[in-house]
């Protein structure tokens, strides 16, 4: 008699903690892939985009305040106060969630900037060195139209800076760093850890026999 109930699952072939170990993963080749990489580098993406939102909401709430400390109208910093204030608790409740829950590979996340901190860093300042050029080639014009137009740019100058820190330099921070603080989060006691075991006993590589790690 054939029997209609599905067939067990094979037990996987090494505990998550082998899959976590540093010197697995310094055996290994950085680009080979893996599952637990693939969770890692999505996870690592999606914080990114939410460690921008956090940090570009206090950028907001300086921008009004500039705003209306040189125009004198108090609508910008109390509209620009707002936004920042909701894109910062909201970028702050998702970063949390983000970290400790495992992500939807089943969609393709691609990040277009640098993937580690010293590359955000060069690219920010290429890009601060670029406008600063500009800026300081108009100088002489800027100077004659008054001090309260030379205090304007230089303080658009200053929060066009921290833009770039907020939106180049702080996710591609995270995104340098996605592995490792996985790895940190994949331990005992860590609300990632039961996803990853739960993940590691039902995960078969849909198209080959790739192994679930290393990291």
């Amino acid at each position: 008699m054939t029997s209609h109930y599905p067939a067990p699952l094979e037990q996987p072939s090494h505990p998550l903690d082998h899959w976590l170990d540093p010197e697995l993963t310094r055996l290994s080749p950085p680009n080979s892939p893996s599952r637990l990489r693939q969770l890692a580098d999505a996870q690592g993406t999606l914080a990114a985009g939410w460690s921008s939102a956090i940090g570009t909401g206090p950028l907001l709430l300086l921008a009004g305040g500039f705003t209306t400390a040189m125009t004198g109208n108090p609508a910008a910093v109390l509209v620009l106060g707002i936004l920042g204030a909701a894109l910062l608790a909201l970028g702050l409740l998702f970063w949390k969630r983000t970290r400790s829950v495992l992500p939807d590979t089943s969609r393709t996340l691609v990040s277009r900037g640098p993937g580690s901190a010293r590359g955000g860093l060069v690219m920010a300042a290429v890009l601060a060195v670029l406008l600063g050029g500009i800026l300081a080639a108009a100088a002489p014009g800027i100077a004659s139209r008054g001090v309260g137009t030379a205090t304007g740019l230089a303080g658009a100058y200053i929060l066009f800076v921290l833009l770039l820190v907020t939106c180049i330099v702080i996710p591609s921070s995270v995104l340098g760093r996605a592995r490792e603080s996985f790895r940190r989060r994949a331990q005992p006691g860590q609300p990632l850890r039961a996803a990853l075991e739960a993940d590691l006993a039902t995960w078969r590589d849909p198209v080959g026999n790739a192994s679930y790690g290393p990291l």
